[in-house]
């Protein structure tokens, strides 16, 4: 399962090889089920973009369930009348977790044609014949793993006869840096910049960082808005850069803010909106992640630096968890989550994180109490219920009375956010907090499952060492 995750999470980069497979394959519900996890995939990066927009990831959402989970949809995935009516009724508003049950489901619907395609290439290979044994054996070794290679040199060669930025040049160890990933070490991004100006290609990562500003200035700051507003129309959004033959955009996608901003005069004359913001931020960022990044990545100065930095233990299938980052999804964290929310193993957990000290029990009692806040949302509460709610969680873990006012692993930053919003109510109001706290969780949940594989083995042959007494 987790060879064919790895494989998904590169598809896109390697021309598509397992969708096809899947669409060619003539099996309609195989082909609906890739398409549900691809579009599943943008819907999980909107959670981890800067300035989360409610309103795109509600679309989102409706368009995945009626997409899908009506079963005369055209696209329709067969999820059973349970799982469908839990997704409808956590429907408004819609959170991450939202179609967790019914990615397990389509990702053992994909375990068949991945395991077909592997049996089918393993058969190819076996065709080969030699008499040299050590090949042989290179050849055993290497067929178990045949598929994911297959895809990774498929993405890297893609990437490589586009253009000399690619990836391939970066180390593994930084290829799945993003933007986001930068911007959480700030010592790095003057270097960025910098790297940028000498291949004269500043202008895009300025213009990310002046929407950025635009789009973090309060709505009752109007005349800065608009200041900041025109500033950006004037400098960007002109013939010279962004509609123009340069352009980090292909001409659909001009096409397309040109309409969703009502024409150029509009742009020039009115504050952008929201939504128009965040489309040219994403296309932007995406063109400096695929040009630029990997060059910098790949630089004798960046990696001279790394060396110099400590390393830090990641589980692997915890990608990235930062801003504007999205984190893969995987059968470990859907796991995680529900053995988060059962009560006999959430107890299990708690115990063993009490154990390790710091704010790690807290952490996890906090992510428990934001998913309560999020059940109250769905059960459409009056507005007292849900602001009482965000007071006790507030109180208990992000101001609290007893020393110290911050009980939980996030950025002081991030709890000042919390406390200044705390009056507007919304579902999002922990949004950030939960998935800080929960990748402080991820960390230690290897070392958990381990132990209890321990205990269970132990307990296992103690029973046994019993029954022959």
């Amino acid at each position: 399962m987790e060879k064919m995750l790895q494989a998904l999470s590169v598809d896109s980069r390697a021309g598509l090889y397992f969708t096809h497979f899947c669409v060619q394959s003539g099996n309609q519900l195989w082909e609906n089920a890739v398409y549900f996890w691809t579009d599943l995939r943008h819907y999980h990066e909107l959670f981890y973009q800067d300035g989360m927009d409610p309103y795109r990831v509600q679309r989102e959402a409706q368009l995945l369930y009626s997409t899908y989970l009506y079963t005369s949809a055209r696209r329709s995935i067969g999820v059973d009348e349970e799982i469908r009516r839990k997704v409808y009724n956590r429907l408004m508003p819609a959170f991450e977790e939202l179609f967790d049950e019914v990615e397990e489901h389509t990702l053992n619907i994909l375990l068949q044609p991945w395991t077909l395609l592997v049996s089918r290439d393993e058969e190819s290979f076996q065709k080969v014949t030699t008499n040299d044994k050590l090949l042989q054996l290179s050849l055993k070794y290497f067929v178990s793993f045949l598929l994911i290679n297959q895809l990774i040199i498929a993405a890297l060669s893609g990437l490589m006869s586009v253009s000399p930025n690619s990836w391939s040049s970066a180390s593994p160890n930084y290829q799945g840096y993003r933007l986001g990933s930068l911007l959480r070490h700030r010592h790095e991004i003057g270097h960025f910049m910098s790297f940028l100006q000498n291949q004269d290609a500043s202008v895009h990562l300025t213009c990310w960082l002046d929407l950025e500003q635009y789009r973090r200035t309060p709505q009752r700051d109007k005349a800065v808005k608009q200041e900041r507003s025109s500033h950006i129309a004037t400098k960007y959004l002109n013939r010279k850069y962004f509609f123009g033959p340069d352009s980090p955009a292909s001409t659909e996608q001009q096409n397309d803010i040109m309409h969703l901003a009502g024409g150029l005069e509009r742009l020039k004359l009115e504050c952008l909106s929201n939504v128009v913001v965040v489309e040219i931020q994403d296309i932007v960022r995406h063109h400096i992640e695929k040009t630029w990044l990997p060059q910098f990545l790949s630089t004798a100065e960046f990696t001279e630096r790394q060396k110099h930095k400590p390393k830090v233990d990641v589980p692997i299938f915890v990608t990235f968890i930062a801003e504007g980052l999205w984190m893969s999804s995987s059968k470990e964290i859907l796991l995680f989550r529900q053995i988060l929310l059962n009560p006999v193993t959430c107890l299990q957990f708690q115990h063993f994180v009490s154990l390790k000290g710091d704010f790690l029990e807290n952490d996890m009692l906090f992510w428990l109490e934001v998913q309560r806040y999020k059940d109250l949302c769905h059960s459409h509460s009056d507005e007292a219920t849900i602001q009482q709610k965000i007071s006790t969680i507030i109180n208990c873990f992000i101001n609290s009375s007893m020393p110290p006012s911050l009980q939980i692993d996030i950025p002081p930053e991030q709890a000042q956010h919390i406390l200044e919003k705390r009056h507007k109510l919304g579902p999002y109001i922990f949004r950030e907090a939960q998935m800080s706290v929960f990748s402080e969780l991820l960390k230690v949940w290897p070392e958990f499952q381990e132990l209890s594989s321990s205990v269970e083995e132990k307990t296992q042959w103690y029973n046994k060492y019993k029954r022959q007494q």
